[in-house]
């Protein structure tokens, strides 16, 4: 995705409007490619946790289990921080169902992290594949 159109698109995610923030971080991940995922594994450590649910679904539909344990780094934090994660729930399920064979190679490897919030994400997540 272009610096240009990036930039657009997390303005509009960070910007306060419910539904410009709904319609961008759909957009983020429709137009967020391959490529794009530095970036995108990067905005799981962003202070706002909208930022990162976005980051998470346009990571999903990429399938970029490679940053998995970022994704449960930031999953984890949105729980600490009072959210339900419901959306960023239903991106990892999603990551699992799409991409079934690759994301449980990587899951199995997972389970043995010594952070205590990877292995239970990836036991979790195992239930999906």
């Amino acid at each position: 995705m272009d610096s240009q159109l990036w930039h657009k698109i997390l303005n509009e995610i960070e910007g306060g409007d419910i539904e410009v923030m709904v319609d961008a971080s759909a957009r983020l991940a429709a137009e967020a490619g391959d490529s794009d995922i530095p970036k995108l594994t990067e905005l799981l450590s962003h202070k706002d946790f909208v930022v990162r649910e976005a980051a998470a679904w346009a990571l999903s539909g990429i399938g970029a289990v490679d940053a998995l344990p970022q994704l449960f780094t930031a999953y984890e934090r949105g729980f600490d921080e009072g959210h339900d994660n419901d959306g960023f729930s239903t991106a990892l399920v999603e990551l699992a169902q799409l991409f079934p064979e690759k994301t449980k190679v990587e899951l199995t490897n997972l389970q043995y992290s010594s952070d205590p919030a990877i292995r239970a994400g990836a036991e979790w997540l195992l239930e999906f594949c």
